[in-house]
């Protein structure tokens, strides 16, 4: 009941809002996959439960949910977005293919980045979504830990229960570690032991993975992290900084010169390298609209397409079978096109600019409040080696913590007006 009675802080509107959202995430996260129930539910039926949420904003919060001035930049940038979206679809090389990965792209990350920025913009309604992300990841660790002991290491279905792959999988424990990061800095006791808990069993959980992108997009967390805890120190920020400069140079090397140029069904950095030239192949075709999300026809761009690497002999049967790019940001410029992909990015880069202008601006700004960029930071590196916003889950929590961002500056009530009978509360 304690954890209820930060919601019931507004009207009922804006409690049914907030727990719907609630739920919705629960099913984005837990159901979704086809490891679960996601193959029972109907489209129509994912439909209704990814709008839902939006729908009742709209009636909590009225015209304010198109119209307030606080996001005005904001909801421009995404109405935008919404509309191009539904014009890359029409205009991709298969309609009715990218029309299931465009639905799932905007309801699951747009809309949810929508309702987040109003529904999550005080600290009481922040530190409640930080519990659920805290009490999401425990599902998770626990349930993945459980396949692990009972099917093996190499067993079917080992660390695929919600995520289907194992590299999503890190970037889910990424985006949810604001759970246990809240739990840490808590004043209560048993908070902090069970937050270094789940710390401690989600690091566990990555390194059975066996990923190095989930490495690095720890290792690069961490570093950020430790310089911005002795920030104050010049010297030991120098000191750290040189030691990192040394070092990657050194395991960029090791890395290099143990490349296979046979890459067989194996994907190698060095067919990643060659996606890249492909990636500009195709875009020259279609440079400002895209050929459409996910439209699986990367193939027939072969026809004319030149190996730089001319010993991948098998690089056009394995871009025919996989139809990806593995790189989040040359997915989105080939396949949602320039003109999409930069609203957005100048939508994620406002965002974060005006949020760190908050923090800046606060004599003793909130190290969760820190911590959430450094979760954006994991994200992004991660998203360089797969198509992490095609994953309702992923996409759904990214967006989410993009919301909160959004939401941040409101928290002082500054300008934002609110439904009958809400409270605004301070961060601290």
């Amino acid at each position: 009941m304690k954890y209820l009675s930060y919601i019931n802080k507004q009207s009922p509107l804006n409690q049914l809002a907030v727990l719907s959202f609630l739920g919705t995430g629960l099913f984005i996260i837990f159901l979704c996959s086809p490891n679960v129930l996601g193959d029972f539910f109907s489209r129509y039926t994912k439909l209704f439960i990814f709008i839902f949420p939006w729908v009742m904003l709209c009636l909590a919060y009225s015209w304010q949910v198109i119209a307030d001035r606080e996001h005005r930049l904001e909801i421009i940038l995404i109405v935008s977005i919404i509309i191009l979206g539904i014009v890359n679809t029409f205009l991709s090389d298969s309609v009715s293919t990218s029309i299931n990965s465009m639905r799932n792209f905007l309801l699951t990350g747009i809309f949810a980045l929508w309702v987040s920025m109003f529904l999550l913009n005080d600290q009481h309604r922040r530190q409640v979504f930080d519990w659920f992300c805290a009490g999401a990841l425990a599902v998770i660790i626990l349930v993945e830990m459980i396949v692990y002991v009972v099917c093996g290491q190499y067993g079917p279905g080992v660390f695929q229960v919600f995520a289907l792959h194992l590299i999503p999988l890190g970037t889910l424990i990424i985006l949810l570690s604001p759970g246990p990061v809240r739990l840490i800095v808590a004043k209560n006791s048993a908070a902090k032991l069970l937050g270094w808990l789940l710390v401690l069993l989600g690091g566990s959980l990555i390194f059975l993975t066996h990923k190095r992108g989930t490495w690095l997009a720890l290792a690069a967390m961490l570093a950020v992290g430790m310089i911005y805890l002795v920030r104050r120190q010049k010297y030991l920020v120098i000191s750290i900084s040189l030691v990192i400069a040394l070092i990657l140079p050194l395991q960029a090397q090791h890395q290099f010169a143990r490349l296979d140029p046979n890459i067989g069904h194996d994907l190698t950095i060095l067919h990643r390298l060659e996606l890249y030239h492909f990636a500009l192949h195709v875009w020259k075709t279609h440079p400002l609209m895209g050929i459409g999300l996910r439209p699986f026809t990367h193939e027939k761009y072969l026809d004319d397409y030149h190996l730089h690497n001319q010993d991948l002999h098998e690089f056009p049967q394995a871009v025919a079978t996989l139809q990806t790019f593995d790189n989040m940001l040359l997915t989105a410029t080939v396949e949602l096109g320039s003109l999409m992909t930069l609203l957005y990015l100048g939508l994620i880069m406002g965002i974060i600019v005006r949020y760190c202008r908050k923090l800046w601006s606060s004599p003793e700004p909130p190290i969760l409040g820190w911590y959430r960029l450094l979760v954006l930071l994991g994200f992004a590196i991660h998203s360089l080696s797969y198509d992490s916003l095609l994953l309702p889950s992923v996409n759904w929590l990214f967006h989410v913590q993009l919301g909160i961002m959004a939401g941040y500056h409101a928290s002082d009530g500054a300008r934002l007006s609110h439904p009958a009978g809400a409270t605004v509360l301070s961060e601290t």
